[in-house]
């Protein structure tokens, strides 16, 4: 499978040399997915471009009346900034990761950076400690383990972590990265343009977005990039209200009227 990245017109200026394309696709927690949509509201940004391959699933996404490729690509001069709500299989990663590249490379990017979530270990006793990123898929975080950023790059680059320092994510020294950030990396080893990603501690359990993750995720990449200038304070509220609004439910749910004994399913307007 092969995907090529197409064009689109839009009113404002499209990804120019120079600037930095960020990848986004579905990872632990939705953190990546809640982050790209909060960048794309937050700084107003056009679709300026999609994915097209002839093998890609006939799926199309509408938001505010809208259609919208499943893998698109929005941006202005400074930002590329390429999202999908659909996990990609292994093949299309390797394809996906490489179109990213290609086009990074041609369109004279400075960087390309991966965003992603993983599920990391319990803490244990040592409270302090910051969690470590999964050996495994179904390790759970300690439930009131502060959001961990670490950063991954295809090649060690002493201006590169120099620019990374800002963004106070721990170097990753040892782990496994899976799906598209994964490829970048691997892929980036032999590219002239410097590849890295951002990985950030998200949650699972609840089976809801982790919008703290993704605010996390923002703010490392707002240090790093502080022309973005984006205010995640919205975002970690809903976070709150989210949480409130499970507790909530659960309490008020008695079991014996919901099914198989449990609680009853959250109201529609945590997702808002």
């Amino acid at each position: 499978m092969e995907y090529g990245w197409r064009e689109e017109k839009a009113e404002a200026p499209g990804f120019a040399a120079g600037g930095v394309i960020v990848s986004a696709f579905p990872s632990a927690g939705l953190a990546t997915t809640v982050a790209a949509h909060y960048i794309v509201r937050s700084l107003q940004l056009p679709r300026i471009g999609r994915f097209e391959s002839p093998d890609q699933a006939p799926i199309a996404v509408v938001q505010g009346g809208v259609v919208h490729p499943t893998v698109r690509v929005y941006g202005r001069p400074d930002l590329g900034l390429v999202l999908s709500e659909f996990p990609p299989t292994p093949a299309q990663s390797n394809s996906l990761a490489r179109t990213i590249l290609d086009n990074a490379e041609r369109r004279a990017a400075r960087m390309v950076l991966g965003l992603e979530g993983v599920v990391p270990h319990p803490t244990g006793e040592d409270d302090d400690a910051a969690p470590e990123p999964p050996a495994s898929p179904g390790a759970a975080a300690a439930p009131d383990a502060p959001e961990q950023v670490w950063v991954a790059y295809s090649r060690r680059d002493a201006a590169l972590e120099k620019a990374f320092a800002a963004t106070k994510a721990r170097p990753l020294e040892d782990g496994v990265i899976g799906g598209v950030s994964g490829s970048l990396l691997v892929q980036g080893i032999g590219r002239s343009v410097p590849v890295a990603v951002l990985l950030v501690s998200a949650r699972v359990a609840e089976g809801l977005p982790d919008h703290r993750a993704g605010a996390a995720l923002i703010e490392a990449l707002d240090r790093l990039l502080p022309e973005l200038r984006i205010d995640t304070g919205p975002l970690r509220t809903q976070a709150e209200e989210i949480e409130k609004a499970l507790r909530a439910a659960i309490r008020s749910s008695p079991r014996a009227s919901t099914p198989e004994g449990g609680p009853a399913p959250p109201a529609e307007e945590m997702y808002r």
